[in-house]
């Protein structure tokens, strides 16, 4: 689906494509990760069933699916979604101008009704949000000790693979809300990336850049 204002152009790199927003005239490079590290064919299904989520009429079951991704595999799971986030942050980056850091860190969990009488449940949700944020950043720098320390907390305390999932999905909402908000929708950004692009076979650059 194509996306409102944004253009994708092909690069000489045949696993990057420019993501150029055609108003503000700001682009980025958007290239696969390695396969090893995570396999595109999992940010795309990810992708497909977070925006299946986004709808209520389909949310139950394909939440049901992404929980049972989290249990079998936590870390590929909880990568994919991170690197889905870190995506929409660019886009988010080159429609407004707001440096990805910035997008990030305003990051925020709006699924429940907040009070001042519950200021244990505001740290528990802005813990998690923390660790969604340094997931994100992770993908964003191709940092690698922010990838290792993500990955701790995806494993500490046990079991917490689904619970950051469900966290994690309130926070795309979000996320979403605003892109729609702006004028852009998340829809199918993975998969045309996916489609036009191969994977690599040698080191990698990382995958989101900046082009003058």
């Amino acid at each position: 689906m194509p996306l409102s204002g944004l253009a994708w152009q092909t690069l000489p790199d045949a696993g990057a494509l420019a993501l150029v927003d055609t108003s503000s005239r700001r682009a980025a490079a958007l290239a696969r990760p390695h396969p090893r590290e995570l396999p595109m064919i999992d940010v795309v299904d990810i992708e497909r069933l977070v925006v299946t989520w986004l709808s209520p009429q389909t949310r139950f079951a394909a939440e049901q699916k992404l929980v049972e991704r989290a249990e079998d595999d936590p870390h590929r799971t909880m990568a994919a979604l991170c690197w889905l986030l870190a995506m929409w942050t660019v886009t988010i980056h080159l429609r407004t101008g707001r440096p990805p850091a910035t997008v990030v860190a305003a990051m925020s969990y709006r699924q429940v009704w907040r009070s001042p009488e519950a200021p244990q449940s505001e740290r528990v949700w802005e813990a998690l949000t923390d660790r969604i944020r340094l997931g994100v950043l992770a993908a964003l720098t191709a940092d690698a000790d922010s990838a290792v320390e993500f990955h701790t907390h995806v494993d500490n305390p046990r079991g917490m693979g689904p619970i950051m999932l469900r966290h994690a999905l309130g926070v795309m909402a979000s996320m979403a809300e605003d892109m729609r908000i702006i004028g852009v929708d998340p829809q199918d950004m993975a998969g045309t990336l996916a489609l036009y692009t191969i994977d690599p076979d040698g080191p990698t650059a990382p995958c989101f850049r900046p082009l003058a």
